[in-house]
């Protein structure tokens, strides 16, 4: 499960050739059925259920890492600077959780959910928002309902929630990927589209993450309503925390030492850059699978590695 080398930065549909070219049908086939599925919601076939509360829901059109629950937890925080009273609440999937009938990760005050049964992104979030309340579950409709329910919200964010087209939110945060955009327009498994980018038109606002290249950004543009604000979006080390004793040190520290890194995330590549930017010396790097959970094993054999290279971190 380890990749130490350039491959990691590879993703199958960058990569040309015959492969993804004889999946494009396949492609157009999955696109098609969206395009149904959708035109079922618009024509009221298929029943947007609605809360009590506003609901503001942010995602994307691709697979893989844009910088969505980022976004939603700095939306919070911004949130609650403007209004410290606002009760928010999070609803998130849980993705490789295993919830069971649980389904509040936090009320705010304590957290009730290891890892293990929330997924990483609930946990990140809960921990990262002391006093918002954070849910998760397959079934957003059945959750919000029950959260609107047992706890005096004043809006509902839904993470990861573009194509979850149930329940009806006021607010629809499109966040895209300002180096590639949407892809050349080829949907899974010829390409990282997860609907047709046509659908971008459902957004109220595009949030550009990792770069604004101006061509990038304008192509996407043509495929939203006329006038969608678009907002850029950045990445910025505040502090590095240290594994074991949890203690915060300033990203300067670790200038022009020698590091090894290691991730789980979509796109690896995104995590090596951030590194650079921090002046290390990247001497060997780890990519696992995106939401992929360590073993003590894989640490000490990746720990062992790095010592053997003489890394200082």
């Amino acid at each position: 499960m380890l990749r130490d080398d350039k491959k990691f930065l590879e993703v199958p549909w960058e990569k040309g050739g015959v492969v993804p070219v004889l999946l494009r049908p396949l492609g157009w086939l999955y696109g098609l059925g969206m395009e149904g599925r959708n035109f079922l919601y618009n024509h009221g076939l298929m029943k947007i259920h609605k809360l009590s509360v506003p609901v503001i829901a942010i995602g994307n059109l691709t697979v893989g890492g844009t910088g969505k629950t980022p976004l939603t937890i700095e939306v919070v925080k911004g949130m609650l600077k403007r209004n410290p009273a606002l009760r928010i609440g999070v609803l998130s999937r849980g993705y490789k959780g295993r919830q069971a009938r649980n389904w509040v990760v936090s009320d705010g005050a304590h957290i009730r959910m290891g890892v293990r049964q929330s997924g990483d992104e609930p946990l990140l979030m809960a921990r990262s928002l002391p006093g918002v309340k954070v849910f998760v579950g397959a079934d957003r409709v059945a959750v919000g309902r029950k959260a609107v329910a047992r706890y005096p919200l004043d809006v509902l964010i839904l993470d990861d929630a573009f194509q979850h087209r149930r329940l009806f939110r006021d607010l629809n945060i499109l966040v895209v990927d300002g180096r590639k955009g949407f892809e050349e327009g080829r949907v899974l498994p010829a390409g990282s589209l997860r609907e047709f980018a046509s659908n971008a038109r459902r957004a109220s606002c595009l949030v550009v993450t990792r770069g604004s290249k101006q061509e990038v950004v304008q192509k996407m543009k043509r495929y939203c309503v006329s006038g969608t604000p678009v907002f850029q979006a950045g990445l910025t080390v505040s502090a590095i925390r240290e594994g074991i004793s949890g203690e915060n040190i300033p990203p300067q520290s670790l200038s022009g030492k020698s590091v090894w890194g290691v991730c789980g995330i979509a796109h690896p590549e995104s995590f090596l850059e951030t590194l650079k930017t921090l002046g290390v010396k990247i001497e060997g790097f780890t990519a696992f699978p995106d939401h992929y959970f360590y073993t003590s094993r894989e640490l000490a054999k990746i720990s062992e590695k790095a010592k053997a290279a003489g890394e200082d971190v």
